[in-house]
């Protein structure tokens, strides 16, 4: 299964990243969510409810994060187990950038489903998974509309190169200049 799409969000690339790397706003935001834990910068564990084609089940979530690039992107690969033995896996490519006053939020999920999910058929899947993602991002939007718009950040400021970057590199030469004309004053 593949969906790929973007949404508007009416905030700037900063606070829309910085929201869904907030544990509280993807609780909030994600249909049937009970429970997001960050447990580390990169990993976060969701315990969620969910029906799907009738079954309804009890998903525990685990969520790695890598190619971080804030706030402009990362890649997410996921896995979900159900109680009723049901597997759900895969992988996602977000990119967000600036437009029209606000961010444009693209994304590509791939994903596969196992045990008694995948008896339901990838059509009835992708209408789940679809839906899914609508209600996401219907919560998403309503709760970064009401978010103050803040400035972003300043950016890191390059680090100086060359021998300008440090006093002691001035020094350095300083010594070898005073080695050189010592040098030539006391031995030539």
């Amino acid at each position: 299964m593949r969906i790929a799409d973007a949404q508007w969000i009416p905030s700037t690339p900063h606070q829309t990243w910085d929201a869904l790397m907030d544990p509280e706003v993807l609780q909030k935001c994600l249909p049937g969510c009970v429970r997001v834990e960050k447990r580390t910068a990169t990993e976060y564990a969701l315990s969620l409810h969910a029906r799907v084609a009738g079954q309804e089940s009890h998903y525990e979530c685990d969520v790695l994060l890598s190619e971080l690039n804030p706030p402009h992107g990362c890649a997410v690969a996921f896995d979900a187990k159900s109680t009723a033995a049901s597997l759900a896996i895969g992988t996602a490519q977000i990119t967000l950038s600036p437009k029209d006053d606000g961010t444009r939020l693209a994304y590509t999920v791939a994903a596969m489903a196992g045990g008694s999910l995948a008896q339901v058929g990838e059509p009835i899947l992708m209408n789940a998974g679809g839906k899914l993602v609508n209600k996401f991002f219907g919560a998403f939007i309503e709760h970064m509309a009401k978010v103050p718009r803040a400035a972003p950040p300043p950016e890191p400021e390059e680090p100086e190169r060359g021998l300008a970057a440090s006093r002691w590199s001035w020094l350095a030469v300083a010594a070898v200049v005073l080695v050189i004309l010592g040098y030539h004053a006391f031995y030539k």
